[in-house]
């Protein structure tokens, strides 16, 4: 690329940049059952459906036990926005069930999480594509959106309770002739990788359900970038045990990705980017760097052929900036810099663009 298109480009931009928030669609707001519209019943709903929202903001779903929890729920009818009673399909007949739609203030839910020492989990978070497989009576299969469409609405609703977009494959020809269900019983990860290779998705969770001894147990196993963890979860039911291992899934990717509340002091990391060769590639950056809500500054160093160099100040430090790039398919870490522009490389981090 020109420098001089560059730099121009960049004394436009102003250098500096200030992470621009992209929040989460309904971070901030749930739906909870209400008995009735009384007072009474709707304050009840409310504190329900704040601990709903404290849960899906931070990552983080075990609250209850934490110094300042009850307080804060008491106060929960003094953080709402806007709510709205609803009518809809709500009970495991299919009965009529009325609900609250409750949205809450952003400023009063990120000082809640502060107050119980978290954060709020506001941009970042992986698509998990799922592939699942059940045994039912000795014999095994794929899970099919319309023979098992009610296991995977339980999924979805938990999913979406959880703040984490979940991805399900169509399970069509092509998915159907990509993957057996031995790949998934056995977690091989080429063949479940190759098959989600048409989804492009950061994260690929395999799941295998069957039922033992009284309950459904399930084993699943995460793969993302060169890592692969296995969880194991249990429940009276097939979709008890499958969302059980949902959570667990979810707890583990919080811990990784949001930065602790008390990261106050930023740690400054340089990140070195290369074949950046067009204005197309510098926005494409700038925007993914903008999007993390870790960063609290952002500074473009230097720009010379095709790379660019930024200085980021990181909450919660290289660490979780280097997991938070580890989820963007467009970039490959590079070990070391291939030029000699750099007077410290090894406090540097190096991406290529796909």
């Amino acid at each position: 690329m020109n420098k001089i298109i560059i730099s121009f480009f960049l004394l436009i931009a102003g250098f500096v940049h200030t992470p621009v928030s992209r929040a989460a669609q309904n971070l901030y707001a749930t739906e909870v059952p209400v008995a009735d519209a009384s007072p009474d019943a709707r304050k009840a709903a409310i504190r329900q459906a704040f601990e709903q929202v404290l849960v899906k903001a931070s990552g983080y779903r075990d609250l209850n036990g934490r110094s300042g929890m009850k307080d804060l729920l008491k106060d929960a009818g003094n953080h709402v926005q806007q709510f709205r009673y609803k009518t809809g399909p709500g009970g495991e007949d299919g009965t009529e069930q009325r609900r609250l739609w409750v949205a809450f203030e952003k400023n009063m839910v990120q000082k809640a999480l502060r107050k119980l020492g978290l954060s709020v989990w506001e941009q970042g978070r992986p698509q998990v594509l799922v592939w699942l497989a059940r045994e039912n009576k000795g014999r095994r299969s794929l899970v099919d959106p319309e023979q098992n469409a009610g296991l995977l609405q339980a999924l979805r609703d938990a999913a979406a309770r959880r703040g984490l977009p979940l991805l399900m494959p169509l399970m069509d020809l092509q998915d159907q002739s990509s993957l057996r269900v031995s790949d998934i019983w056995t977690a091989d990860r080429e063949s479940i990788e190759k098959a989600s290779s048409r989804y492009a998705s950061p994260v690929v969770l395999s799941g295998r359900l069957r039922q033992k001894g009284g309950q459904w147990q399930a084993r699943w196993t995460l793969f993302l970038a060169d890592l692969e963890k296995t969880f194991d979860s249990a429940g009276a039911d097939e979709a008890s045990a499958a969302i059980a291992g949902l959570d667990k899934v979810m707890d583990w990717l919080a811990s990784r990705y949001v930065p602790a509340v008390d990261s106050e002091s930023a740690e400054s990391v340089k990140v070195r980017f290369l074949n950046v060769r067009s204005l197309e590639d510098y926005s494409m950056v700038m925007s993914l760097l903008e999007s993390l809500d870790a960063l609290s500054g952002l500074a473009v160093q230097a720009s010379s052929a095709d790379q660019l160099l930024v200085q980021a100040q990181v909450r919660g430090g290289r660490d979780i900036l280097v997991q938070r790039l580890s989820l963007e398919a467009d970039l490959t870490p590079v070990a070391s810099i291939p030029d000699e522009e750099s007077t410290e490389p090894d406090l540097e981090l190096t991406y290529r663009l796909r």
